[in-house]
């Protein structure tokens, strides 16, 4: 009998592979080294679970925000060094939760940079982090506070610079304004950079091989970045059924971050700023006829919750697969955007498996997520690199 780092036993999923029920997963040395129906060995850990999944992806996230009704707030009233200690917190609560991989899509200072650092060199308890630091937007545009103000294509190019010196393994632009972020100077439905600009950050970060994920609510600021070759569209609120076909063809994905605007509209828990309730009552209803159109295209679709914005909390990929199935989606599709689909998106496709030889990030749940994607939020038992997260 062969001897094991961990035993897992409960029913095996994952999006490509389906349902195994009542199956073994034996790791060693940070890897999945065998998913069988017999034990195949002992080990110093074992562990018992209704559900055994890929570890999750939350494709959209910001450590340095603190999920309150107003996180610009808490930014502006405390210190770098609270937020640090904020933003490393937030990924040992996201971790906690399941969420082993994340994307963070904006934060002051680069500090979601150094956080990713220091996850990777093993000094904190964190998800594999992808972190884009400061975001690239025009002179006063969307979210500010942690702007790489670049007007002009020139701008544009030493802004993608400074942030592959500063170590950002993907870039975040701002195509256009926001919901949240300033009551005053930004209209969510107005494109910001253009797409002359727009396509010099994609050229430059390409380049560079990073890749480019665009903040896209308005429908003109939509078009531009897809016409400039973004990866990635977030929010994607006015996508209408030009721009679908449009999305469609390219070689972009989407990820809709439902959640966060339908709650917002909604007020959140009532202390959400009045602005920005407003801005997102006049989006959600297109927003989520968006989706259900994307869900009968070909457009990939990820998961992402947007956590630590306005009423949304570390983790809060739950909500976010939640609201997807409201929305029409099938559970197992969610499970999906949050796991096989975004470990694609990111060139790590093994993150999204449970089968030998890829990497050891898991989630063990009581009850069947295919049932209840809610079930997520609550795991027994979470594997990352092949450790058991304390």
């Amino acid at each position: 009998m062969s001897t094991y780092d961990l035993l897992l036993n409960g029913d095996v999923w994952d999006a490509q592979n389906g349902s195994r029920s009542d199956h073994w997963v034996a790791v060693q040395d940070g890897t999945i080294a065998d998913v069988s129906a017999k034990k195949p060995g002992t080990a110093a850990s074992e562990q018992t679970a209704e559900t055994i999944l890929p570890g999750l992806c939350d494709m959209h996230v910001h450590l340095v925000w603190d999920g309150s009704g107003d996180p610009v707030e808490t930014l502006r009233s405390e210190s770098e060094q609270e937020t640090t200690l904020r933003a490393v917190r937030n990924a040992r609560e996201q971790l906690r939760g399941g969420v082993t991989t994340i994307r963070d899509l904006g934060s002051v200072d680069d500090i979601s940079i150094t956080v990713a650092q220091a996850v990777k060199n093993g000094w904190i308890a964190g998800p594999r982090t992808y972190a884009s630091g400061r975001t690239v937007i025009i002179s006063g545009g969307h979210d500010p506070f942690w702007g790489l103000e670049s007007d002009g294509p020139d701008a544009c190019h030493r802004a993608i610079r400074q942030l592959r010196s500063a170590g950002a393994d993907l870039i975040k632009v701002s195509a256009t304004g926001g919901v949240y972020g300033q009551a005053v100077g930004e209209d969510p439905g107005v494109a910001e950079l253009s797409l002359e600009e727009l396509t010099a950050v994609v050229e430059e970060a390409h380049r560079f091989e990073l890749d480019v994920a665009a903040h896209a609510v308005g429908r003109e600021g939509i078009a531009n970045a897809i016409e400039a070759g973004v990866d990635t569209i977030e929010h994607g609120n006015q996508l209408d059924p030009e721009l679908l076909d449009t999305l469609a063809a390219s070689s972009a994905a989407y990820d809709p971050t439902l959640y966060v605007y339908a709650d917002i509209a909604a007020g959140g828990n009532g202390d959400i700023p009045a602005y920005a309730q407003r801005n997102a009552q006049g989006m959600y209803d297109q927003h989520a006829e968006a989706f259900r159109s994307a869900l009968d295209t070909d457009i990939r679709l990820l998961a992402g919750s947007d956590a630590g914005s306005p009423d949304v909390p570390h983790p809060g990929l739950h909500l976010e697969l939640q609201q997807m199935v409201a929305e029409g989606m099938e559970p197992t599709a969610a499970l999906e955007a949050a796991t096989l689909a975004a470990a694609r998106e990111l060139g790590r496709p093994g993150l999204g498996l449970v089968e030998p030889g890829t990497p050891a990030d898991l989630v063990c749940v009581d009850a069947d997520p295919r049932s209840d994607v809610t079930v997520v939020a609550a795991p027994q038992a979470v594997v990352k690199d092949g450790m058991l997260v304390d």
